[in-house]
């Protein structure tokens, strides 16, 4: 895989915060596994002996093939941990996509954190699923016209729109797209990823990275 030239920059996607639509979706959710509670003893040592989310790759080694569901009790500190990577380090600096919904999962709620603004050249926020889809779409006949574009990481929760979804995957067909889909994916693979002190298999395991550490991490790109 090469890198490609980076797209244009983007604008903020997100309706105005008096939004009924944006209200309903950015409610802030529970936290959705144990490490994004934060008095979880297994926070102090993932910071103290891996200070970094990134060491297993897990846009390389893990996220194959290119659309995967993510799945169990850790689904969202993988997610999380993907997210941050793809924003931080890795080389191809990818465009990221997804929903203030998704973000505020991911971040537990604490997407209002980010100024996401500082980070708008590569993370693409979106207030509905539909949108976001629309934007990929555009993206791809961009690149298919002969502009230049890095590569895309989606990351969404299709719920009942899983076969709109793949029929978005579908139209990147050739191109550079990887999806990481929250929960089962009838479409294609779904991945039950474990922490790396208690991993069920190499591709699976994982570094948690608390929603501090991530929070701290992609505030230092902006």
């Amino acid at each position: 895989m090469t890198d490609s030239p980076q797209g244009p920059a983007a604008t903020s996607h997100l309706p105005a915060a008096s939004s009924p639509d944006l209200a309903y979706r950015s409610r802030t959710p529970e936290p959705t596994s144990e490490l994004d509670k934060t008095d979880h003893p297994m926070h102090q040592a993932a910071s103290q002996t891996c200070p970094t989310p990134t060491r297993a790759r897990l846009l390389r080694d893990i996220a194959r093939p290119v659309h995967s569901g993510i799945v169990g009790p850790y689904a969202n500190d993988w997610l999380r941990a993907a997210f941050v990577e793809a924003l931080v380090s890795d080389e191809r600096l990818p465009d990221v996509v997804t929903t203030r919904h998704d973000l505020d999962l991911m971040l537990c709620g604490r997407a209002d954190q980010l100024a996401l603004v500082e980070l708008e050249d590569r993370l693409h926020v979106f207030g509905a699923l539909e949108e976001a889809i629309e934007h990929l779409e555009t993206m791809a006949d961009r690149i298919r016209s002969g502009q230049g574009a890095p590569t895309a990481i989606w990351f969404a929760t299709p719920g009942q729109d899983s076969d709109v979804v793949y029929q978005t995957i579908e139209y990147w067909a050739g191109l550079d797209l990887i999806a990481l889909l929250r929960g089962p994916w009838p479409h294609g693979p779904s991945h039950y990823p474990q922490p790396a002190h208690r991993p069920i298999s190499r591709s699976q395991a994982f570094t948690a990275q608390p929603v501090n550490d991530s929070i701290v991490l992609l505030r230092e790109i902006g």
